[in-house]
């Protein structure tokens, strides 16, 4: 009899493990599975489609070429005033040196009085952009609203319409400007396709799955792009992701199967690191240790197109106890977009991000960006006494 309460004690608590292990399976499997939002396309209108050949004239797949024309976005908080700061500059300038685009437009509601001003009396970085070899500002008005009075409030919903224009009317290729050129991207505007977008590393399933609008390749007119469009002003809702990354990873999803419209890259092309804090720090908070080869030479190979011989570089490197442990590889990495909204949480440094952090090689930021700037500072456009 001493032994049936001790049975009934046992048998609960195997029906509660049971009862709780259910549970945990249940939000556990239900979290981890992607599913990202899908859209209903109804409204959208066919004109969208109109003009796009996917077959040749001999019945074979139609190849595109995506022109060699950089985009930048960059709206005004202060209407008197045009400013850059050193990360703009640094992702221009890697733009300008690794892609030898033939023009780079800067999309800005800036009046011309106010990019004259900032051409002569600017910030250091800010006239250093504007007198790059091919940058053409355009004149843009910021959207209010959608097609269906929707307001557009913040900046960047109005930057995400923007960069659309700018892919559909021009075609190119579309930075932000915390997204860094590592390399040449001819052979992926050359591969024939009309898009060419990339996945978005992320730390959860949640986050998972979703495509980077941070950095997009388009041709003109591109039946994606023409889609996005049109689909941005009727889904559009006011949140933080809805007409971005969310419509374009669902439609570029459904454009799959049209030939030649859309290739889809690995998160590592074009977004290495997530926007999450853990891996901001992880780019930008610096070690002790400097480190890198002295003086790369962007002629010696860096920001080139990578060879067989190259993608196993890094390896054998890393085998050989040449990198460091907390170095990142980005050999396959053609733009890293650089996301920093986070890093004055980052505890243990002063944040600054300038020429001296860079060119000291502390961080897996520094060392992704240090050609570029230290092409720069060979070619004296930034000055001996900024070095530190």
């Amino acid at each position: 009899m001493r032994g049936a309460p001790a049975s009934r004690i046992v048998a609960a608590a195997i029906t509660i493990l049971v009862v709780a292990s259910g549970i945990t399976y249940y939000y556990l499997t239900r979290s981890s599975r992607f599913a990202y939002p899908t859209f209903r396309y109804g409204s959208v209108p066919e004109y969208a489609c109109h003009g796009n050949a996917d077959i040749d004239d001999h019945g074979g797949r139609q190849r595109h070429t995506i022109p060699n024309l950089v985009h930048y976005v960059w709206l005004l908080k202060d209407a008197a005033e045009f400013r850059l700061g050193f990360k703009a500059f640094v992702s221009i300038y890697s733009a300008h040196l690794f892609w030898r685009p033939e023009r780079i437009y800067l999309h800005t509601d800036a009046a011309p009085e106010v990019l004259s001003r900032a051409r002569l009396s600017g910030t250091a970085w800010t006239r250093r952009v504007l007198a790059l070899p091919g940058l053409t500002p355009n004149h843009v008005e910021a959207p209010r609203a959608t097609t269906k009075g929707v307001e557009i409030v913040q900046m960047e919903h109005k930057a995400d319409f923007l960069r659309m224009v700018a892919l559909r009317d021009f075609g190119g290729v579309y930075l932000d400007v915390d997204a860094v050129p590592l390399r040449d991207v001819a052979h992926l505007r050359s591969s024939g396709f009309a898009n060419v977008l990339g996945g978005a590393t992320a730390l959860s399933m949640k986050h998972s799955g979703y495509i980077n609008n941070g950095v997009m390749m388009s041709t003109a007119n591109s039946s994606l792009m023409k889609i996005y469009y049109h689909a941005a002003h009727e889904f559009f809702d006011g949140a933080w992701e809805t007409a971005s990354i969310h419509l374009l990873t669902d439609l570029a999803n459904r454009l799959l199967p049209l030939p030649s419209e859309v290739l889809i890259l690995q998160p590592q092309a074009f977004a290495p690191t997530s926007w999450e804090l853990e891996d901001q720090k992880r780019l930008f908070l610096p070690t002790l240790r400097a480190g890198g080869p002295q003086g790369s030479s962007v002629d010696g190979g860096v920001g080139s197109a990578a060879t067989c011989r190259d993608a196993l570089a890094w390896l054998r490197q890393r085998e050989g106890g040449e990198t460091d442990r907390w170095e990142l590889d980005f050999s396959s990495t053609y733009v890293l977009h650089a996301f920093d909204d986070g890093i004055a949480k980052i505890r243990g440094w002063d944040h600054k991000v300038d020429v001296g952090y860079v060119l000291s090689r502390q961080s897996n930021y520094a060392r992704a960006v240090y050609p570029a700037v230290w092409d720069a500072v060979q070619k004296g456009i930034i000055s001996e006494d900024e070095i530190g």
